[in-house]
């Protein structure tokens, strides 16, 4: 069909510019344009990753050299880039499209962050911990791919949004394979039907990075395993004449090859270099081999995907000799270019918005997500703005969507992908605290959240925690409303802590602090950045000296009364943020009205801000707590010391009833270690000023001016941090890993680290 109206098309053209004596002879002039028989032109592209955008180069060449291509067979990047061709997009369409990609936000998850509920960020400060995991059946699992893979989805949904709407990939308008894996059977799978971008989606999973996509009875992954160059996959959709793309990478060198990590992923290369060997051995001397020299650019380096793109270009031009032999007459070219390009513009009126497939999340919680109405004019940027935001949950893997009905009465129907570990999340973390003075504190902690146990979305909560800090809680978060603006949270906690105590820098004592009670909050989520809870709380308080000398008075007393914390948190990363705000103001009090035993009050606030510059940072930070009166006890003081606060003093050494605190760093960034997630080691340069009132020791009012000095990254556990830290005749020298240890002060909380 489509090559009897790629003829019919050409022989219009050439008929309108024929001179108008031409027509006299009908029969003859048709029979001078009749276009010359041509071998049917088949599409081969290589997957490879971020090398894959050397794929658009060889599109560009081949347009200008009026070069058609009548069908296409790609594996994952060679099928992102094959399919937007078949889709009806030209070379530079393409081009504008990949160069666009921000590839922090589609692979590396920034700004993800900053979409989701304010609860949910709270709740993940608490453990600073990257893994998650499933508990099914018992047993303990792990996330299909430790890469969400939403926002990926988000994008190839929108790079194809009018082809998606096809189902026969024969009737794109360029007919299209893409290849994948079955992980079930091990065998090769030719999608050739269906979604285009949930086939592009199946054959770019690189297994244990991203999830791979169900289909049937199959789980599908990225095709490179079986077969990274589908030669023969495109002799059987139409190919007479083969132009394969192979992208090409340096030899491996033994020098490189004797770390495990180098080993698995060489291990990787040789199984996609075995196949891709017997489909180069196919070809025929009508065929086309177009090797494009990758250099030093990895499967990994999706920041440099432009660099790819001219390397590609460079490549095709290399094999233009062979390849003119394909060209066609301009005229001829512009009618079957005319004959392809296919816009991908989606613009609807919604008459309709439902939700399929949910079976813990309520749809309605999602609605209230969600800002497209029924009555909207939509477009494709709007609908992806709508599915970021459901697919930023916690609760979801991604949100597909499908358009049902006409352009004037479409029904919006939302496809979302609960998530595959289940509604028992177990969060691990790890804390290590180690400084110069001997000091070595550990904590092990682990929280589990069981999701959804009811239609508003309740949750229960519990935490252990072992080493430095003990601590066993456990909690039930019930919203009030089902978009869950409103909240009530129960809570019974207990803990232990062993705390030193100072006198002018000379530790003096141990101490042993229990705690054991409860708390009720009532809380209000401001939109996706505030929070405010007022609760009331009470906890017996046992303390008691273990070493040394009784600085403290030893207590058997119970503390109760008013509680309220107001929290804002904009920063786009939990750890070592790049911008944003964080902020909070907490208030307590113990009141013998309330069933106290003792009467005290005190406030405390902190503020930061991260300020970008170019690659480097600034941070702005401000603190400061005070009692409300003159009755603070001394076990309930402000601690201050350590990296966070204080940095040339020892671990909580300082103990004040009322302190202030500013410090200005700036982090250069050192050494990139995840462009695409914007992970890198910085190098920090601190100063600071506080003042210190009513100290615990018997050291009078003070001020304390110091500086800083610190290397600190990401590590698999959390982040690490080694500094040291000066002022006047104090310093000190730290190591931490992971979850930091201790909260004396506000600074302390998970919104400051």
């Amino acid at each position: 069909m489509w090559s009897t109206l790629r003829a019919t098309v050409s022989v219009l053209c050439a008929l309108s510019m024929l001179p108008i004596q031409a027509l006299a002879d009908p029969v003859e002039a048709i029979a001078a344009t009749e276009p010359r028989q041509r071998p049917r032109i088949g599409l081969v592209l290589a997957g490879g990753g971020a090398k894959g955008g050397a794929h658009v180069g060889i599109l560009k060449v081949l347009e200008e050299m009026h070069i058609p291509v009548d069908c296409i067979a790609g594996t994952s990047m060679g099928a992102l880039i094959g399919a937007g061709y078949a889709s009806g997009q030209p070379a530079a369409q393409i081009e504008t499209f990949v160069n666009g990609i921000d590839w922090s936000i589609v692979v590396g998850g920034v700004g993800r962050r900053s979409l989701k509920p304010v609860e949910e960020n709270r709740l993940a400060n608490e453990t600073h911990s990257p893994v998650h995991l499933g508990i099914k059946d018992k047993k303990i699992i792990a996330p299909a791919g430790f890469v969400n893979t939403s926002s990926i989805d988000d994008l190839l949904r929108s790079y194809v949004a009018q082809a998606r709407l096809v189902d026969n990939f024969d009737e794109l308008p360029i007919p299209f394979r893409a290849v994948a894996t079955d992980m079930v059977t091990g065998n090769m799978v030719v999608l050739d039907q269906g979604d285009l971008a949930t086939a592009m989606r199946a054959s770019m999973a690189i297994p244990g990075a991203f999830s791979p996509v169900p289909l049937n009875d199959m789980i599908l992954a990225d095709g490179g395993m079986v077969r990274n160059i589908p030669v023969d996959v495109a002799r059987s959709l139409c190919a007479d004449t083969v132009i394969v793309v192979n992208l090409v990478e340096p030899s491996a060198s033994p020098e490189k090859l004797v770390q495990a990590t180098q080993l698995l992923a060489r291990s990787m290369e040789v199984m996609l270099e075995a196949n891709e060997i017997i489909q180069l051995k196919s070809l025929t001397e009508r065929d086309i081999r177009i090797d494009v020299p990758m250099g030093d650019i990895g499967t990994a380096d999706f920041q440099r995907v432009p660099e790819t793109i001219p390397l590609g270009e460079t490549a095709a031009r290399a094999a233009a000799g062979r390849l003119e032999t394909l060209a066609l007459p301009e005229a001829e070219y512009m009618a079957w270019r005319r004959l392809v390009t296919t816009g991908q513009e989606v613009e609807r009126r919604v008459a309709d918005v439902r939700f399929e497939g949910l079976e813990l999340v309520n749809p309605e919680y999602l609605r209230s997500r969600s800002e497209i109405r029924p009555g909207d004019s939509i477009d494709i940027a709007a609908i992806s703005a709508d599915a970021r935001r459901m697919a930023a949950l916690d609760d979801l893997e991604s949100v597909a969507y499908r358009l049902e009905g006409d352009t004037a009465n479409t029904t919006l129907v939302w496809l979302p992908t609960e998530a595959s570990i289940g509604h028992d999340v177990l969060t691990p973390s790890v804390g290590v605290y180690a400084d110069g003075g001997g000091d070595l504190k550990f904590q092990l902690t682990a929280q589990h959240v069981r999701r959804w146990l009811n239609e508003r979305g309740a949750q229960w909560r519990n935490m252990i925690q072992v080493g430095y800090e003990s601590e066993l809680s456990t909690s039930f978060y019930q919203p009030l409303d089902l978009a869950q603006r409103y909240f009530v949270e129960p809570e019974l906690f207990a803990s232990r802590s062993s705390e030193n105590l100072f006198n002018d820098g000379d530790h003096v004592a141990t101490y042993r602090f229990v705690d054991i009670g409860g708390r009720i909050d009532l809380g209000w989520n401001l939109a996706r950045s505030g929070q405010l809870r007022l609760g009331y709380w009470a906890s017996d308080r046992r303390a008691k000296v273990q070493t040394g000398l009784t600085q403290l008075p030893e207590a058997d007393v119970l503390d109760a009364g008013l509680e309220v914390t107001a929290r804002y948190d904009s920063r786009n990363m939990a750890s070592f943020a790049t911008s944003g705000i964080s902020a909070a103001v907490e208030y307590k009090s113990s009141d013998g009205a309330l069933g106290a035993k003792r009467d005290w009050e005190r406030i405390e606030a902190g503020f930061r801000k991260a300020i970008p510059i170019g690659s480097n940072l600034v941070w702005v930070s401000l603190a400061g707590g005070t009692e409300l009166g003159d009755d603070l006890p001394a076990d309930r003081a402000f601690a201050l010391g350590g990296p966070r606060t204080l940095a040339a003093y020892q671990h909580d050494e300082i103990r004040a009833r009322s302190y202030w605190l500013a410090e200005t760093s700036f982090l250069r960034r050192l050494v990139v270690l995840n462009a695409v997630k914007n992970q890198a080691i910085f190098g920090g340069f601190g100063l600071y000023a506080a003042g210190l009132q009513d100290r615990v020791d018997p050291v009078e009012d003070d001020e304390v001016y110091g500086i800083s000095a610190y290397v600190a990254g990401p590590t698999p556990i959390g982040t690490f941090n080694l500094g040291i830290g000066a002022a006047e005749d104090e310093w000190a020298i730290w190591l931490s890993i992971g979850r930091p240890v201790g909260k004396g002060s506000i600074l302390d909380d998970g919104l400051f680290r």
